[in-house]
């Protein structure tokens, strides 16, 4: 049976909770990022990107750097902590099991190592030309650290940046919309997109995971 008297003073209090209090939420990114002190005056190559043509040669040696460098390391210690986290994980058959052999709790305890993982990964964005073909894989690795280290607000951001950032785009930079007449070949039941990957892609970068 509803309370009436109840409901009448939770109205009120729920009013004065949300315009009189801040907002609470996950410690996020802040938007203003500012440069470490040592490189308040140095021009980063990520923002250089735009100023030189980015020719094979080039593609080539930004690939080879960002995969090898970074992409590689913090895809290994990614993998590192999910076998962790799985190695703990108990399945308890008088409860409800679970869907995945890992759990957030087991995999955020890791924090020094998924810490690791974003500083690898943001130092591939700032440190390389952002025309990579590893950029791609770089967010969703730093999306990934951000989600196993149970900070989901931060993952989602990111995720959602993805989407944004590296959708198909049509002429004049407008997003294509997912499973329509504008994506390849105008087949409307296509979610996923194909990627024209000659030698050179194949060789040296990963396809979209």
């Amino acid at each position: 049976m509803i309370n009436i008297q109840g409901i009448r003073y939770f109205f009120p209090l729920l009013f004065c909770l949300s315009c009189f209090f801040p907002g609470l939420g996950q410690p996020t990114l802040d938007p203003d990022l500012k440069k470490p002190v040592k490189y308040e005056n140095r021009i980063l190559r990520a923002e250089k990107t735009g100023e030189k043509k980015f020719t094979v040669p080039r593609r080539f040696f930004q690939n080879t750097y960002t995969h090898y460098n970074y992409a590689f390391n913090a895809r290994n210690k990614l993998t590192q902590v999910l076998e962790n986290a799985k190695s703990q994980h108990i399945d308890r058959y008088s409860e409800l099991l679970s869907f995945y052999n890992y759990s957030l709790e087991n995999t955020a305890l890791q924090k020094t190592e998924l810490d690791s993982v974003i500083y690898k990964v943001n130092a591939g964005v700032f440190l390389h030309d952002l025309r990579s073909d590893w950029m791609d894989n770089i967010y969703l690795m730093m999306g990934e650290a951000y989600y196993y280290r149970n900070t989901l607000d931060t993952a989602f951001m990111t995720f959602q940046y993805m989407n944004y950032a590296f959708s198909p785009k049509e002429e004049g930079g407008y997003d294509k919309i997912i499973a329509s007449n504008a994506n390849e070949d105008g087949n409307n039941l296509k979610v996923s997109t194909l990627e024209n990957r000659n030698l050179i892609d194949r060789t040296f970068s990963a396809p979209p995971q």
